[in-house]
């Protein structure tokens, strides 16, 4: 087994069976375990920094934390000098204006992502920095799911089929005795962890629309 399989299979904690056809399935489902696994690390880890630099906690909302971010854009915005003409300028097309604003607009996949304009406050833009991170990977997860269930669901299929003839299977593989044992100990082992991973998949595509659902049906700020 190369490295990087070997690393892929701790990462999602695929046993291994023993049974080549068997062990064939369940390796179907690595790739689609591991970047589901990432992606859920990712949406947490992204949800997380943006409540710390949001500053609220970790039951905090988007429609909250993005009613906080326009409450501190527009006292940002007070605190802005007037806007004014490049130096030996005249023309009012040529006028500077500093003062920090944002709107939620939709890209080309008519998901929700963040436009600013103006200078903002360091700690300011960092929140809307990693507000703009949490929405680009709720789009990647959106976009991806869909796929990587189908596969998981497909290789689930075929598992389930084999574990009806798993006995005969491990017979015909010569394994016998405490090898036949965790050959099926590891098998219900990879069953369960593909069953609770598909849930953990759903839920993360569920919050990642949840997270989009929220910021898409804010008003233009």
């Amino acid at each position: 087994m190369s490295v990087k399989r070997k690393s892929t299979r701790i990462a999602t904690g695929m046993k291994s069976i023993g049974i080549k056809s068997v062990d064939e399935n369940f390796k179907q489902a690595i790739s689609p375990l591991a970047i589901s696994i990432e992606m859920r690390g990712m949406l947490e880890s992204a949800l997380v920094k943006w409540r710390n630099d949001c500053g609220i906690g970790p039951a905090g909302t988007i429609r909250q934390g993005l009613r906080l971010m326009l409450a501190r854009t527009k006292t940002a915005a007070m605190n802005v000098s007037p806007p004014r003409s490049p130096q030996g300028s005249d023309d009012p097309a040529e006028i500077v204006d500093n003062k920090p604003g944002f709107a939620i607009c939709s890209d080309e996949k008519t998901y929700p992502m963040i436009v600013t304009r103006g200078i903002f406050p360091e700690q300011l833009q960092k929140t809307f920095d990693s507000m703009s991170e949490l929405l680009n990977i709720c789009a990647k997860i959106l976009v991806n799911t869909d796929p990587l269930l189908t596969k998981l669901e497909e290789a689930a299929k075929r598992i389930t089929e084999s574990n009806d003839e798993l006995s005969q299977l491990c017979a015909n593989a010569g394994l016998r005795g405490m090898k036949a044992t965790r050959a099926s100990e590891n098998f219900a082992w990879n069953v369960r962890l593909l069953k609770t991973q598909l849930t953990l998949m759903s839920k993360t595509q569920a919050e990642a629309n949840n997270i989009v659902t929220q910021a898409s049906f804010s008003v233009f700020f």
